[in-house]
């Protein structure tokens, strides 16, 4: 369960206050082992894990492609991943052959986010990242932050064996240069963000042939 059900003292400008019950999000450290050594601890939600690890592999440049995953076992309490894989050497980023982009389907994606994220509207505590073929999802993640959130994006991508070419992502997060290395890396070449991106990302996007979107609301959205 990644809720739990607290109670809050709510102030008031005019000095008057009030009890109430609130959900918050429940925080879940899971430590990824890769062929038997301690790799990484990431802070999630407890959902979604082999998506998270599966993504996280790919997005780090652990790994390239599903068949370089030989095994991914969680402990009963679902707090350790112990992953087999074939691990990869650290390589160079390649620039992308970025797939054509539908504003409608950007415009579909901004009005979707309101829609689907379900952990969101009753805690106000998560990111979410929407995985779509043609501004249609195909899954949509939710986490405390936006990396676990678009990891656990890749993996499913990964896992279910999606076309990367024929993908797009929507992230709820600011774009930073990280962020952008982690789609690069993943081969995904549509990133759409409802925030902002840095200076750093915006350069990056241009070397790699990244498409970047960004303030992609309802009503508009911006791009380089």
């Amino acid at each position: 369960m990644n809720v739990t059900e607290q109670k809050i003292i709510r102030a008031f400008p005019d000095g008057k206050s009030e009890e109430k019950e609130i959900l918050l999000l429940k925080e879940h450290t899971l430590l990824i082992k890769v062929n038997g050594e301690a790799w990484t601890s990431l802070v999630c939600t407890d959902t979604n894990l082999m998506e998270l690890v599966a993504g996280h592999l790919l997005s780090c440049g652990l790994i390239e492609e599903k068949d370089d995953i030989e095994r991914i076992d969680l402990s009963e309490d679902k707090s350790i991943a112990e992953v087999s894989c074939r691990a990869k050497d650290a390589h160079p980023l390649k620039k992308l052959s970025s797939p054509p982009c539908e504003p409608e389907w950007i415009f579909n994606l901004a009005n979707a986010f309101s829609n689907e994220s379900s952990i969101h509207k009753r805690t106000a505590g998560t990111h979410s990242c929407i995985l779509a073929k043609k501004g249609e999802p195909l899954f949509v993640a939710e986490d405390i932050g936006r990396h676990t959130a678009l990891d656990k994006a890749l993996g499913w991508m990964l896992l279910n064996d999606v076309p990367r070419e024929d993908v797009m992502l929507y992230t709820s997060g600011r774009v930073p240069v990280d962020m952008a290395q982690k789609v690069v890396r993943a081969s995904v070449g549509v990133l759409v963000s409802k925030s902002v991106p840095t200076a750093e990302s915006v350069a990056f996007a241009r070397v790699y042939g990244l498409r970047l979107y960004f303030r992609a609301w309802p009503d508009s959205y911006d791009t380089i």
